[in-house]
């Protein structure tokens, strides 16, 4: 009994031990109670309190405030591109070092510990998009995609933080993340601009190709950074690419059924007329 009393004690210890002390004063980061609280608080609203207080309402337009939300988005992701380049990441330049390792202060590593917590409240900010969703009555939107998607993202930023060392392989998600969350949240805003404006939203599918693309390409990186030997954590690494992976399945799977079967559908239609 007294041994399982110490195997759960250090294992409470190990879950609230951050890899810098100094991350447990920041908010969000001294447990994994606060964040835990946030998205079992998301869930329980977008799957269940939500679309019960919907049912007999009338759809929220929310025209205003996802216009100003999808700005605030746009330039946030900007920000934080702009952040992390700033301490100079050596993303591409880490591929051709000979030990894979660059050298930091500890007020670099304080500062991209910083650019991470950065691009977790931008995960969290994310959630928003559910949440509208549901508001505005569109609840076949809420797929398991989109709700793992979003729901992972958080844990899986938050963990990172938490506890490995943030370093180039987190720097190049993050970066290609960024970048195509700017195009994708300037693609909502034009769509919240109103009906006039859809004959603009033709690109559609091609930021679904981009998001595969994203993880291929980290997948890519992360098979060159494991060829080399480079000290990369093993649970960093099966952490990213087991990620890496579900997401290319399951965006893959997203874009057959929602362009590939429309456009063969279309084809047929054209050959029969």
């Amino acid at each position: 009994m007294e041994k399982m009393e110490n195997s759960l004690t250090n294992l409470v210890t190990i879950i609230y031990k951050s890899r810098d002390s100094r991350l447990d004063e920041w908010p969000l980061m001294s447990s994994p109670a606060p964040i835990s609280i946030l998205l079992f608080t998301y869930l329980t609203f977008i799957l269940f309190i939500g679309p019960l207080l919907m049912e007999n309402r009338k759809a929220f337009a929310l025209r205003r405030i996802l216009q100003i939300y999808n700005i605030f988005q746009i330039f946030f992701n900007i920000f934080m591109i702009v952040s992390l380049t700033y301490r100079k990441v050596y993303i591409i330049g880490n591929l051709f070092s000979s030990s894979c390792k660059v050298e930091r202060t500890n007020d670099e590593i304080l500062y991209l510990s910083e650019c991470g917590w950065y691009y977790m409240i931008n995960k969290i900010l994310d959630l928003l998009d559910t949440i509208f969703i549901v508001l505005r009555k569109k609840q076949s939107q809420v797929t398991f995609l989109h709700v793992y998607h979003h729901t992972i993202m958080v844990v899986s930023a938050w963990s990172l933080l938490k506890y490995a060392d943030l370093s180039e392989e987190f720097g190049f998600g993050y970066v290609l993340n960024n970048g195509i969350h700017i195009l994708m949240y300037f693609y909502y805003l034009v769509a919240a601009m109103g009906p006039q404006y859809q004959r603009y939203l033709w690109w559609k599918k091609y930021i679904t190709k981009m998001q595969m693309g994203q993880f291929a390409l980290v997948l890519l990186y992360m098979a060159i950074i494991a060829m080399k030997g480079c000290g990369v954590s093993l649970a960093m690494k099966m952490g990213i690419i087991l990620n890496a992976s579900v997401f290319l399945l399951l965006f893959t799977n997203f874009y057959r059924k929602a362009y590939t079967k429309k456009d063969d559908s279309n084809e047929k239609s054209n050959k029969l007329n």
